[in-house]
């Protein structure tokens, strides 16, 4: 599939949905144009009800001019959130293609989100539903207590720092927002940035354009990484602004 063609099929399953926040065109970036890799990347943030759908796409690093006849290797949307509304229009994405169980255990293995797959051609497109039912976990006190004092310690490695978030973010809470919003007061931690913007924290957006501020901008991975980022939160930003004017009436 074109990357044109896999863009207007994306334009098609959303016609008529809000996006949160300006598309993520990499080639028309020239920021991006020197990032070490050899594809480009678009994200799209749309939002209904209360769920977000990031729409990422990519393709072989070929001029900008040359881009929309080049070959789409992945479409993936990401669900986000809660809307039923979204899901469905996401699920149009897979209609026609041939499912591809193969392909998700060959880049993501056992992971635990629910992801469908099919292909169209040597084009991949996954649906990944981040939304997970049922109970969810709560760290026992020392465990938690544990991990926040890694996060506490200005000894601790950003390795450690980075696991102890991972840990800490299996408890969706109130306490565990706070603890994630203490560390990035006191330093940049892209992973709690990555966790906050999944669930939709826009108090992140202050720390995360701070991160920004003071990045190299030789560092075009985390450059393209924190903007991604503060783009979901924009969305997230979009959407709660939305709620209220929709609850305040016209």
């Amino acid at each position: 599939m074109r990357l044109k063609d896999a863009q207007a099929l994306v334009d098609r399953c959303f016609a008529g949905v809000a996006e949160g926040a300006t598309r993520l065109y990499e080639p028309a970036d020239p920021r991006f144009a020197r990032r070490p890799s050899a594809v480009w990347l678009e994200y799209r943030w749309y939002v209904l009800e209360r769920g977000l759908a990031e729409v990422f796409l990519k393709w072989g690093r070929v001029s900008p001019e040359q881009s929309p006849e080049a070959e789409a290797s992945v479409v993936r949307v990401h669900l986000i959130g809660d809307s039923s509304g979204l899901s469905e229009r996401a699920q149009g994405l897979l209609e026609g293609g041939a499912p591809s169980p193969e392909r998700i255990l060959g880049v993501f293995g056992d992971d635990g989100v629910g992801r469908e797959c099919v292909s169209f051609g040597g084009t991949s497109v996954t649906l990944e539903r981040w939304l997970k039912s049922g109970p969810r976990e709560v760290l026992d006190e020392e465990r938690f207590q544990a991990l926040a004092g890694v996060l506490a310690d200005p000894g601790s490695t950003p390795e450690e720092r980075h696991e102890a978030v991972q840990r800490l973010s299996a408890e969706r809470s109130e306490r565990v927002v706070s603890t994630l919003l203490g560390l990035l007061a006191e330093r940049s931690s892209i992973m709690a940035l990555r966790v906050l913007s999944e669930w939709g924290v826009v108090l992140a957006r202050e720390p995360l354009r701070r991160a920004l501020e003071a990045l190299d901008p030789d560092n075009t991975a985390d450059l393209w990484a924190l903007t991604a980022l503060d783009r979901r939160l924009e969305a997230w930003d979009f959407m709660a602004r939305d709620t209220a004017r929709g609850a305040n009436g016209p």
